[in-house]
């Protein structure tokens, strides 16, 4: 008798690319330099949307970018699109990092 093989689905969680796009580095010091929210919002309109993820997983890695971009960033790529770029793992470091208080709620 030949062995009965099972195949399991298991959904991805992993990231679904591994290499950081080099356009980063600019858009690190674009964010860093953005005083207010309308300045992130507008860098966001510049940035391609398959780069926001990384850059706001690159930007909690980094001291000298003020914490309130950071959430802003993370508000305006939302849930899916992180899940979908980082995995649930980093998804949830930047949320337990960078919670989203109840004026950016609204944003």
């Amino acid at each position: 008798m030949m062995g009965v093989v099972k195949l399991q689905f298991s959904p991805r969680t992993a990231p679904s690319e591994a290499d950081v796009p080099d356009v980063l580095v600019p858009a690190l010091a674009a964010l860093r330099d953005c005083s207010t929210s309308l300045d992130i919002l507008q860098l966001i309109d510049m940035l391609p949307d398959r780069l926001l993820p990384y850059l706001a997983w690159a930007a909690s890695r980094r001291r000298y970018i003020p914490h309130r971009n950071i959430q802003v960033l993370i508000k305006c790529c939302g849930d899916v699109m992180l899940e979908r770029a980082l995995g649930r793992h980093r998804l949830r470091q930047l949320k337990t990092r960078y919670p989203v208080s109840e004026p950016f709620k609204a944003l």
